[in-house]
């Protein structure tokens, strides 16, 4: 038997755009909407037909967006049927469906639950009313914590919550309170992204405009060490830079990305990691469902990724987790950057306490989990 495989289908679809939101997303349109599942569909067929896919099974589905939970279960369940249908699943195959508070009930969740999916991932980013506005968000504190309870009671064991912090004039104490709620509530596991301004938001806008002006980089550190201070304190592990779990209950699917493990992605602007190459999906919606009626396979974009490229990401990407990385594996497995000059990009890291070394094994310091973009950035151009 092969290795196991992961599969990221895209739901593009939203009732409204958040402010921060970059992803490949827009308003939702009905008739359109159903072109779209009928070319989701016709993509899992193809892909679960590959020849390469023959003898592996799928060890994780992750259904992301936009919002899939904006689909009735109905249609959500024959999506994932058309899988079953295709692809063979791990015994034990963790499926994750995003949602967003406002667009489920405890009778739409019971019969996901029912119908196999057993990690839900909801977009709560705020208990704070006024910090819901700001983002756009199109739910408030208490249809969050209703839609959380509904997930319980429709039989959930295993729950994400996702929030933002180190938003535009949030106070510490806030974000501190917005976080003991969600300890209160007790989720298997917690997401924490710090606010970035991306290009082409109302955000990014703002920012260019100079109406928009977040924390500079000592507060950025408050609100970064709170946040695992605070976490850790309650029994949530940090397993990756803006990801806590309790014991057991880290997302396979996302750990899957870090640890450059083979995933397909399925849907307009999806994104795949499979035989040795990187692509991606067309953005277009229209466009992308025209070129799946057509017999095509929608790539807009396409590149090998070879044994080199392969070994250097395979050091950055492992550097997101808090186990960190060791580097006779990573050796064997690719050849890796000068390992000289990589060593000595590791001692300087080391004395600016930005990596703790025992080696061949190197993970990032608390500091340096904050500063991961950057780093990566120097190890991409370590010749």
């Amino acid at each position: 038997m092969d290795a196991a495989l992961s599969l990221y289908l895209h739901f593009p679809y939203c009732w409204s755009k958040c402010h921060y939101c970059a992803f490949n997303s827009i308003r939702y349109d009905k008739p359109q909407s159903l072109r779209f599942l009928s070319a989701l569909k016709a993509e899992i067929v193809h892909c679960g037909r590959l020849p390469a896919v023959q003898g592996r099974r799928l060890s994780t589905i992750f259904m992301g967006g936009g919002t899939p939970s904006i689909f009735s279960a109905d249609r959500i369940l024959d999506v994932l049927d058309h899988c079953r249908g295709y692809f063979d699943f791990s015994d034990d195959i963790e499926i994750t469906m995003e949602a967003n508070p406002g667009t489920v009930d405890m009778k739409k969740l019971a019969a996901l639950r029912r119908g196999g999916i057993n990690r839900l991932s909801m977009g709560v980013q705020s208990f704070r009313d006024e910090e819901l506005v700001a983002l756009g968000r199109a739910h408030n504190s208490n249809v969050a914590r209703d839609a959380y309870r509904a997930a319980r009671e429709a039989g959930f064991e295993n729950i994400n919550l996702d929030f933002m912090y180190a938003l535009q004039d949030q106070r510490l104490e806030d974000w501190a309170a917005t976080l003991d709620k969600a300890i209160d509530l007790g989720p298997e596991h917690l997401s924490a992204y710090a606010l970035t301004i991306e290009a082409g938001t109302r955000f990014g806008a703002d920012h260019n405009n100079g109406l928009m002006v977040l924390p500079d980089e000592e507060r950025q550190i408050r609100f970064d060490e709170l946040t695992r201070t605070k976490l850790s304190a309650t029994g949530y592990d940090q397993y990756e830079v803006s990801n806590y779990a309790r014991p057991g209950y880290a997302c396979r699917h996302n750990l899957g990305y870090w640890s450059q493990n083979d995933y397909l992605g399925l849907g307009p602007g999806a994104h795949s990691y499979f035989g040795g190459r990187r692509f991606s999906k067309i953005e277009d919606i229209e466009a992308y469902i025209e070129n799946v009626a057509s017999g095509g396979e929608a790539i807009e974009e396409s590149e090998p990724i070879g044994p080199a490229l392969a070994g250097r990401e395979a050091v950055i990407f492992g550097l997101r987790k808090t186990a960190g990385i060791d580097l006779d594996e990573i050796r064997r497995r690719y050849p890796t950057p000068d390992p000289e000059r990589l060593q000595t990009t590791f001692e300087q890291w080391s004395r600016d306490e930005l990596v703790i070394l025992d080696l061949p094994r190197v993970r990032l310091s608390p500091k340096g989990l904050r500063l991961w973009d950057r780093m990566a950035e120097e190890l991409i151009a370590v010749p």
